[in-house]
């Protein structure tokens, strides 16, 4: 007789297999994996009629949990799928009753505390945000997977904050998005990812439950960000995409180039809400966190490209196995840059000059200072790549880059404008 398809649940505790007596008391278990912004977190419920776990199996915060989910004859009689749900840190302990049920909850954080609880005040200068996040990988003996462009940061302030909360606002300010998963920070560009390939179609008749929302509060078509040279005292305007509703970005900066990254990275998020969706379906190891779905089947309105912010996956003890999906719809970002200032056009007209890089000086803030957007860099780097690697070479380093190693003193020559 055919056997009909299953969900286990695997979990280890401070590196011993207690899968046994948790499916034996199971009552839900569950797993949140979060793209963005906030640790993933595992829970497990249970029975405990004859008080074992609140005796002999007594666990302790701290501990070391984790955990899988086995998907047996799933989607097709004979195959084993298993999502690895990863390394976690038991932080907190739940017993009630009549009768008694035990909780356990863990959170994705690395064992080295102080990267959670520890505040920290520093100044970060003439450092990248890939630079700052492997200092603070190595102090909490974790790895690091950055997989996003070079940002260079002239100078930033940690002010009484931990690591990890100081990380996650550095990531947010500049658009990045950055989780922590079985001992490991992870960094990414989410745009990027936006982009790759659905992982599966979403038809109407896999959706178990949905709800759908579509909305202009809280999102923009325009932001405006304004900084001031401390060299000149100029004030500049920078200026996100267009329209009528207009987000005033209002905090440091310490370049044009600055306020640029910074004023794209919170009109995209903001938006990120203009279109959501949450279904709940039956689980897919195929879909995780930062993966994108199509959704067919469902009218003009819902149809489309989402991106997977959030997957909560629970497992009951009767066996019914599904996953909640919360998702945004994926859009073309907003990234139309202008920058309004009296000695703007001036620099234009005078491109196709040669120019001499000044300590703090990034090809992103030459551009801006050129051509009025610093998305421009690029043009500069190829027209003085020779000169660039060169000088990155005779100080030391294996190649600059692509332009993120820029020395003073270095002569540049400016295409002319555009």
């Amino acid at each position: 007789m055919e056997r009909a398809r299953r969900a286990e649940v695997e979990v280890s505790y401070e590196g011993r297999d207690i899968t046994t007596p948790v499916n034996q008391y199971l009552e839900l278990f569950s797993y949140e994996d979060v793209a963005s912004g906030e640790s993933d977190r595992m829970s497990i419920s249970m029975h405990d009629v004859d008080m074992r776990w609140l005796d002999e199996w007594m666990p302790r915060k701290g501990d070391r949990i984790s955990g899988s989910l086995v998907l047996y004859d799933w989607d097709a009689f004979g195959t084993v799928d298993r999502l690895s749900c990863g390394d976690f840190e038991l932080d907190d302990i739940s017993p009630g009753g009549w009768p008694v049920s035990f909780s356990l909850g863990a959170v994705s954080i690395p064992r080295d505390e102080p990267f959670n609880t520890q505040e920290r005040t520093k100044t970060w200068e003439g450092i990248s945000i890939r630079q700052i996040a492997q200092e603070i990988a190595d102090r909490a003996s974790v790895e690091l997977y950055y997989e996003a462009e070079e940002i260079p940061i002239e100078i930033l302030e940690q002010n009484k904050e931990t690591d990890c909360k100081f990380l996650y606002s550095v990531c947010e300010d500049y658009g990045l998005a950055m989780k922590v998963f079985s001992s490991r920070i992870i960094i990414f560009d989410e745009e990027v990812y936006e982009k790759r390939a659905s992982v599966r179609t979403l038809d109407r008749e896999d959706i178990i439950k949905w709800k759908f929302n579509s909305t202009v509060a809280g999102t923009y078509t325009g932001a405006n960000v304004r900084f001031t040279d401390p060299n000149d005292e100029q004030e500049y305007m920078v200026s996100v995409g267009g329209g009528s509703r207009i987000l005033e970005i209002n905090e440091n900066t310490d370049s044009i180039a600055d306020a640029e990254r910074k004023g794209i990275a919170k009109l995209n998020h903001a938006n990120k809400k203009a279109v959501t969706l949450s279904v709940t379906i039956k689980t897919d190891v195929r879909v995780v966190a930062g993966t994108c779905v199509d959704v067919t089947g469902m009218g003009r309105m819902v149809n489309g490209k989402y991106y997977v912010d959030k997957v909560k996956t629970s497992k009951s003890g009767s066996g019914v196995c599904q996953m909640q999906l919360s998702m945004h719809r994926v859009v073309e970002r907003v990234r139309l840059v202008s920058v309004a200032a009296a000695e703007t056009a001036a620099e234009v007209a005078g491109a196709g000059s040669s120019y001499t890089v000044a300590y703090g000086d990034t090809l992103w803030k030459i551009a801006a200072r050129f051509y009025g957007r610093g998305t421009e860099y690029e043009r500069i780097y190829e027209a003085n790549r020779a000169v660039i690697e060169e000088t990155a070479m005779g100080r030391g380093k294996k190649d600059s880059s692509h332009g993120h190693w820029l020395f003073p003193g270095t002569v540049l020559v400016i295409p002319q404008g555009i």
